[in-house]
């Protein structure tokens, strides 16, 4: 059996509460510029072993491979069990191989000595840059590799969802935990014996920093001790003072069997600083382990106290940095101000403190431009501080450096096809409802209308509705890897390119939407709505086909002084802009020539904004309007003929479900939820519609939709059905 190795440790600390990002982690990779088959290539590839028989436990062995390759130990070795997505596509072909998950400490390093020989030498690599190599096929990455990498990101991320499992899984083995299991703090077992095989010499080198530093601070003050004649360890000993304890807070330990009485202060409890502000108190501290304790229990790390501080003020000001990058992470913005309108990094500034300086400028999302209360910037600080030193002037260096580095931006398309290019403000983990607050601001809509608009994700075959908490840039990433791949039955999905949209919310209402008055608004509703119909999706009659043509004429000549002759020269190219995108019959074209033309002497004292009005208007009455739409097929079989599929658009909103013909753009059926029930067949990738009471001949009792995008259509007819029964009900 052939096993591949995935080596993983954590980015940064804090990783095993936090949601799976690929930039948590990083991954052992052998680089050989001559692998196997591929001569002349540049390769990274995970490393592998055989097991010659099935006798043998394969955990030990892969530790021990592990070991002979990197000189890391790894905490334990787990299998990892195949993605069901994947193992249809790959499992036949792979099924020799197994994968194994080796999780290693934080501050594991491959050892040179070990590694040097080697003609693949092992290195760490992020996470995030593998994965966006494989998917974009930037470095070549031989089978099984590549394979594997995408099962063992969506094997983490079905971790990341288990409570504690990524923490129990990158939790020291038993054995190393033993070895710590004494009740002496001046106690490190390098003291007492040379570990031969870690190569640890006598040294500390391989024994967590936190053991070694309270090691060495309760020895330095027992030598002290060993010089004194008397200690007094009570401060009170000897003064006759009298005295009882009252203690805040307490915690018991209920396995110790005789537990002490121990009573509780009425008239302190919460009163005091510490109390009511434990983050903000341990952040002052530097006590990291706290700190992201009582983050995982629900405190905020972006609270003010009761002088207009958050913890990030407090770690930055005692020079806590490792406090600071677990606030970062659990969310906590570099840019919050204090009631001094200072942010960390103008402490940074005052103090010159290097480390902390470069801990805040890694995060691409600080602002360099905010000022305090008497107007100064951080880099200004540096200039102009009081006996300034080499110190301060890294640190002035460094924020002029991160001045210049180009901001991350995103493209957001609007309907009417121009375009707005977005501030990642939070990086790659920025969120759709970031984005949506930037939109909001550079239109300068009013905070009721924040449900309106949404993003979208979408390409050639394929458009979705975002969530709110959803990060843009990995659904841009993933786009051609999961969405396209599993959702459209394309061959080419680089074909597929994806773009962001600013579009009308789904899940609005009609009767909302007619209650907006916001002129910004209206047009990014107009545009939509016109996109829409060119677009063949608002099958309607001759009468608003007329008038949406004219409507669409006006706007595009408008304030021009000689309709009259543009009308009469309008040939058939120029007329098919202006209807559904339907064929229209050269012979025909002066008859909806003169209808526009009759039509358009109603109008044509209207201005833009009334044109756009009466346009959207209209399309409001239509049963289709505001529907997301999809692709698929549906079966139609007639007694001259044998069964075919016809290729068709399904559009669901607050109303129902509505089925238009791709080819002639006329609507195929339309059915509102209180007439119909269905089911998604997700074997057969159908959805199954079923009219509950069929009012006519040509309404079909059974509609069969075949689309690999079935299972949305059913979770978003679900939701606004709710939706259309709530409205109903009021």
């Amino acid at each position: 059996m052939d096993i591949v190795v995935a080596v993983i440790k954590p980015a940064k600390p804090g990783h095993a509460t936090m949601t799976y990002r690929p930039q948590l982690y990083e991954i052992l990779l052998l680089d050989s510029k001559m692998p196997p088959g591929e001569k002349g290539k540049q390769s990274k590839y995970l490393p592998m072993m055989t097991i010659k028989s099935m006798d043998e436990e394969p955990r030990e062995l892969v530790l021990t491979q592990v070991h002979n390759l990197t000189g890391i130990k790894g905490e334990r070795a787990l299998l990892v069990q195949w993605n069901n997505s994947l193992h249809s596509a790959h499992r036949e072909s792979l099924a020799r191989f197994s994968l194994y998950f080796v999780p290693v400490s934080l501050n594991a390093e491959v050892v040179k000595k070990v590694t040097d020989p080697a003609q693949t030498p092992p290195s760490f690599y992020p996470l995030e840059y593998v994965i966006h190599t494989v998917n974009h096929n930037s470095i070549h990455f031989p089978s099984p590799t590549r394979t594997f990498l995408l099962q063992l990101e969506s094997w983490l991320e079905e971790k990341h969802q288990r409570q504690t499992a990524i923490e129990f899984m990158f939790q020291q083995r038993a054995d190393y935990r033993i070895h710590f299991t004494v009740h002496n703090p001046v106690f490190i077992h390098s003291r007492l014996s040379v570990d031969v095989d870690s190569g640890s010499n006598g040294k500390t080198g391989n024994v967590p920093q936190e053991i070694v530093k309270t090691a060495n601070e309760a020895l330095a003050k027992m030598l002290a001790i060993e010089k004194c004649n008397t200690v007094v360890i009570n401060p009170l000993f000897g003064s006759a003072l009298p005295y009882k304890t009252k203690p805040n807070t307490y915690v018991i330990n209920q396995h110790w069997p005789n537990m002490p009485s121990v009573h509780v202060s009425n008239n302190s409890t919460g009163s005091r600083w510490q109390d009511r502000y434990p983050l903000h108190n341990y952040a002052a501290q530097g006590e990291k382990r706290t700190v992201e304790l009582l983050l995982r229990q629900g405190y905020s790390p972006s609270v003010l106290d009761n002088v207009g501080c958050a913890p990030i003020h407090y770690a930055a000001r005692y020079g806590h940095v490792n406090v600071v990058e677990a606030l970062l992470f659990a969310g906590c913005s570099p840019n919050l101000v204090d009631v001094e309108k200072n942010t960390a990094l103008h402490t940074a500034a005052k103090r010159g403190h290097v480390q902390l300086a470069k801990c805040l400028l890694q995060c691409p999302d600080i602002d360099l431009s905010i000022k305090d209360k008497d107007g100064n910037r951080a880099v200004d600080i540096c200039a102009t501080v009081l006996d300034k030193t080499v110190k301060h002037e890294e640190v002035e260096k460094l924020i002029k450096e991160a001045a210049k580095r180009p901001s991350f931006t995103v493209a957001v398309f609007l309907m009417d096809k121009s375009s707005k290019n977005l501030k990642l403000i939070s990086g790659f983990k920025t969120t759709v409802q970031q984005l949506n607050e930037q939109l909001m601001k550079e239109f300068n809509l009013p905070q009721n209308y924040s449900d309106i608009f949404t993003l979208w994700i979408g390409s050639k075959s394929l458009e979705l509705q975002l969530k709110l908490e959803s990060e843009v840039v990995k659904e841009l990433q993933q786009w051609y890897t999961r969405c396209v791949n599993m959702l459209t039955s394309r061959r080419n999905p680089s074909d597929e390119e994806p773009i962001l949209t600013w579009r009308r919310n789904v899940k609005v209402s009609v009767e909302k939407e007619k209650q907006l008055q916001h002129p910004k608004a209206l047009d990014l509703l107009f545009y939509e709505a016109r996109h829409n119909y060119r677009s063949g999706l608002y099958p309607c009659g001759d009468k608003d086909t007329i008038s949406f043509a004219t409507i669409i004429f006006s706007l595009q000549h408008w304030g021009a002084t000689n309709i009259k002759s543009i009308l009469s020269n309008l040939n058939h190219p120029q007329l098919v802009e202006l209807m559904p995108a339907v064929p229209i019959k050269p012979k025909d074209t002066r008859h909806w020539v003169n209808k526009i033309s009759i039509e358009y002497g109603a109008i044509k004292d209207l201005s833009k904004q009334q044109l756009k009005s009466q346009f959207l208007s209209a399309c409001q009455r239509l049963t289709v309007y505001g529907s997301a739409f999809f692709t698929g097929t549906i079966s139609s079989q007639s007694k001259r003929s044998s069964s075919s599929n016809t290729h068709c658009y399904v559009g669901v909103n607050d109303i129902g479900i509505h089925i238009i013909s791709v080819q002639t753009k006329q609507m195929i059926q339309s059915l509102k939820y209180k007439e119909i029930s269905w089911r998604h067949v997700q074997e057969k990738t159908i959805l199954e519609v079923k009219a509950t009471k069929p009012e006519n001949r040509n309404q079909r009792g059974v509609i069969e939709i075949k689309t690999r995008q079935a299972g949305l259509i059913d979770h978003l007819m679900q939701q606004l059905s709710r939706m259309a029964g709530d409205y109903a009900n009021r």
